[in-house]
């Protein structure tokens, strides 16, 4: 199979956005990839308001060995939420979630991994991503 990414949404109501992302990586590692974007969400209140900023609250991942899938928040300065390595999951919602703080953000999260340009079968990862919305 060759390298592939695959972002399914779980859910998009009022507050709460949940995507799932499948990604299969074979010598080419994937870069800047869009995961989420504000501006395809689904409204934040009952007046058709789209959201302008979100929080990240919960990453749930599993990567293969050997694979590193960062997630950033993208903006004129991108800024990291989390480098994704092994399985874990990262909780944000007890202090109010990693808030959107890339320089000039545009509302989206990007996905880029590491390793998988030397990999000469595949290296596979799901990450699950919870995000609060609001405007």
């Amino acid at each position: 199979m060759a390298t592939n990414l695959v972002v399914q949404t779980l859910n998009d109501g009022f507050k709460n956005t949940t995507l799932k992302i499948d990604g299969f990586v074979n010598a080419a590692d994937l870069s800047n990839q869009t995961v989420l974007d504000l501006a395809t969400l689904g409204q934040v209140d009952g007046f058709n308001n789209k959201a302008s900023t979100m929080r990240v609250t919960r990453i749930n991942f599993d990567i293969e060995d050997a694979l590193q899938v960062n997630l950033d928040f993208d903006g004129a300065t991108p800024q990291n939420i989390w480098r994704c390595t092994g399985r874990g999951e990262i909780k944000g919602k007890m202090f109010g979630g990693f808030p959107n703080n890339a320089t000039t953000p545009n509302g989206k999260i990007t996905l880029t991994t590491e390793g998988g340009g030397v990999a000469t079968t595949n290296l596979a990862f799901t990450i699950v991503i919870e995000v609060v919305k609001a405007n």
